[in-house]
């Protein structure tokens, strides 16, 4: 009869007594080996010498041919081990009533400190074992096939040393050679690159699963493919051994390709970016320059301060010199200013300023232009705003853009209305609205773009640059907001700049008291 030493303790709990932390710690050993998997010591004849609960419940079971315990080959296997030194895998079949099952086991030599043999130690798993018929393998046969002949990639198989057993069809796709081209030759040495090869080789001595390793070779045509190489290692299961791999291979020349060109295309398209950018700065400068004499001589003579021109016609010349030559300088630092938030080049001043000092600012600035075009101008500031960490001049700048494009499509007698308010998401939202012609919705987003106007003709009504919304919307997204336009043909436009809650002060007192 098989004997079995206990390891673990009796112990009981008593009522009012907590146990100790060694029985504690005997307690949960015997849970762990008794409710864990069938585990057993074996002395070098094969003579069990200690197992848990769970060994004897297989041991126990009954078979056609008797019980489990005493059928298993434990002195085979001892006799094995000691030939071997190393772990002996089974796998034994058990008819038990109608069904077959299958206990598999795994046999581990136990050594002593001088590394001599003292015996074995086993752990046994039972499987039903539930098999395939004729007609089943035959389907799933077909299913591999067909996943075989639908994806993309080519997949194959290897001996341990990387040689080739078998290939798919769908190499020829990728190589323009037969599978039967690759049968016998090694994975390895198909590589071209031999710092790709060094790194594919030290992948599979890992014999671990991998995916997505570089892997290049050379196709029928002696050009190079490159492919992402993905695999697992197959083994044994009687004893273990490496057997080889299974793998597939995933061709990415063509994506590869398209990458290259999409960087080179954007490296140019950051050098023209540069490019543009500085030859808009020197020609800014070299404008300026003359622009700036033409300005202050024009504002002498409009002023008449060395002497009186005589001739009203020249008067009227010369303030539309003047004015042409304000115009003219305000398109030139636009375009610059766009230019340097394109190129990065624009740096936040920041302080705390308030809302209602910013659009009583604003409205000061304009009110005169506003009043010479016979338009009226509104507020709907709502009271108590929190403070806001921004570029005073910055925010000042983009309401005057957003003012001066109302004033410019909005016809006489309209209205203008400059709003101030905190959005349903704690942001703040500072808006321009006009009654003007609006724009249609499938040109809205063209003109947030530079330079462009929906009435491109020469002879269009309305003059500019088309540069004040796009120049806003940079230097709102500075502050980390954006800009966004409402409008319809007809019904006018509202144009929105919203500024993130993280730059407001004391939001979350005045949003209480909102």
């Amino acid at each position: 009869m098989m004997q079995a030493s206990m390891i673990v303790s009796d112990w009981q709990p008593e009522i009012g007594r907590s146990p100790t932390p060694e029985q504690l710690r005997d307690i949960f050993q015997k849970e762990l080996m008794d409710l864990g998997p069938a585990l057993f010591l074996a002395d070098k004849t094969g003579a069990i010498r200690w197992c848990n609960s769970g060994y004897r419940r297989v041991a126990e079971v009954q078979t056609e041919d008797g019980r489990i315990g005493d059928l298993l080959p434990l002195r085979q296997v001892a006799e094995e081990i000691e030939y071997s030194r190393s772990t002996v895998y089974r796998e034994d079949r058990y008819i038990i009533g109608q069904t077959t099952q299958i206990l598999k086991s795994r046999m581990v030599p136990v050594f002593d400190n001088d590394g001599a043999l003292n015996g074995f130690g086993g752990i046994l798993q039972m499987f039903a074992d539930h098999g395939i018929g004729t007609e089943d393998i035959a389907q799933m046969l077909d299913r591999y096939m067909d996943f075989l002949r639908l994806t993309a990639d080519w997949v194959w198989e290897s001996d341990a040393n990387l040689n080739f057993t078998m290939v798919s069809q769908r190499i020829t796709n990728a190589l323009d050679r037969p599978p039967q081209d690759y049968i016998g030759k090694n994975l390895l040495n198909m590589m071209v690159t031999d710092t790709l090869r060094q790194v594919a080789k030290r992948r599979f001595e890992r014999m671990s699963p991998f995916r997505d390793v570089p892997f290049d070779a050379i196709d029928g045509e002696g050009k190079r493919r490159l492919f992402m190489l993905s695999a697992v290692p197959v083994f044994d299961r009687a004893n273990g051994t490496l057997k080889g791999y299974r793998g597939a291979a995933t061709d990415i020349t063509e994506l590869t390709k398209r990458e290259e060109s999409l960087r080179m295309a954007k490296e140019q398209a950051d050098v023209a970016s540069r490019a543009k950018t500085h030859f808009l700065a020197n020609m800014s400068h070299e404008l300026r320059t003359p622009l700036n004499a033409i300005i202050g001589f024009a504002d002498v003579m409009r002023m008449e301060m060395i002497g009186p021109v005589s001739n009203p016609q020249y008067k009227s010349y010369i303030r539309d010199i003047h004015g042409s030559a304000l115009h003219l300088l305000g398109i030139i630092n636009d375009i610059l200013d766009v230019s340097r938030i394109e190129a990065g080049k624009v740096t936040l001043h920041e302080s705390v300023v308030s809302v209602d000092e910013i659009v009583e600012s604003v409205v000061r600035l304009v009110k005169e232009r506003v009043t010479d075009s016979q338009l009226s101008l509104d507020l709907d500031v709502a009271a108590k705003l929190p403070r806001v960490h921004a570029d005073k001049q910055k925010l000042k700048q983009i309401l005057i853009n957003l003012i001066g494009n109302a004033i410019k499509f909005t016809p006489k007698h309209g209205r203008i209305t400059v709003g101030a308010r905190l959005s349903a998401h704690g942001e703040l939202e500072l808006s321009v609205a006009d009654n003007g012609i609006g724009i249609s919705q499938e040109n809205i987003d063209r003109v947030l773009e530079p330079f462009v106007q929906v009435d491109s003709a020469l002879h269009r009504k309305f003059d500019g640059a088309g540069l004040g919304l796009p120049l806003s919307r940079g230097l709102a997204r500075l502050h980390g907001g954006e800009l966004r336009l409402e409008s319809a043909p007809g019904k006018g436009t509202r144009a929105i700049i919203t500024l993130p809650a993280s730059r407001l002060l004391d939001g979350k007192h005045l949003a209480a008291v909102r």
